[in-house]
């Protein structure tokens, strides 16, 4: 008879450990489900800082290039308040371009160039007939009397003044005349003289 009460004994102690080790896995399994729950917000979040640290970088990014530009143009700005080129240096170097584009003959026109000039003219025969041409370090243009007409743009850079023509028909650019203050080919007086003369697109 004690047997089996010990036997009972048992079987109940066994059976309350087995609800005790339960519980406390049931415990566990949770604790450890909170925890993960945890760490995936965790990793939520750190992607959503991420997210927006990676859209605030650009943004800096952005912003500092926009400033580049801004400190760049302030500094073309400044150099062209600190140039020595006056306003009546501007009307000197308009008044050469407005009679060299008058000039009918290519021989007289010549006289407008820079002695500085980076290359050379061209003529068909040795009397100076033309079809004319013009040379320069960057390319040539062919000169043509009446071809140059209104200004429409001018600019300065250091001791250099840029004058924007637009040309006639028979022309498919505009003209940009690079002004220089230098001696003529005929004379040492300094004056403005065309030094180069660039093509732009219409």
């Amino acid at each position: 008879m004690k047997k089996g009460v010990y036997a009972f004994i048992a079987v109940i102690i066994f059976l309350a450990m087995m609800i005790v080790n339960n519980l406390n896995m049931g415990n566990e399994a949770e604790k450890l489900q909170q925890e993960k729950d945890n760490l995936t917000e965790q990793v939520a979040a750190f992607k959503e800082d991420r997210e927006q640290n990676s859209a605030t970088l650009e943004e800096t990014l952005k912003e500092n290039e926009r400033l580049k530009s801004y400190v760049d143009n302030l500094e073309k700005e400044m150099d062209r308040l600190k140039s020595p080129v006056l306003y009546q240096d501007f009307l000197e170097a308009v008044r050469t371009v407005e009679d060299y584009k008058e000039e009918d003959s290519f021989n007289k026109a010549k006289d407008y160039f820079a002695l500085s000039l980076n290359g050379g003219f061209s003529t068909l025969d040795r009397a100076g007939n033309c079809p004319c041409s013009i040379f320069f370090g960057t390319g040539s243009i062919e000169w043509k009397p009446k071809s140059v007409l209104d200004l429409k743009e001018l600019g300065i850079e250091g001791e250099k003044i840029f004058l924007t023509y637009q040309t006639g028909d028979m022309k498919k650019d505009d003209y940009q005349f690079v002004m220089k203050k230098t001696k003529r080919f005929n004379d040492d007086t300094l004056s403005w003289r065309i030094e180069e003369i660039k093509t732009i697109k219409k």
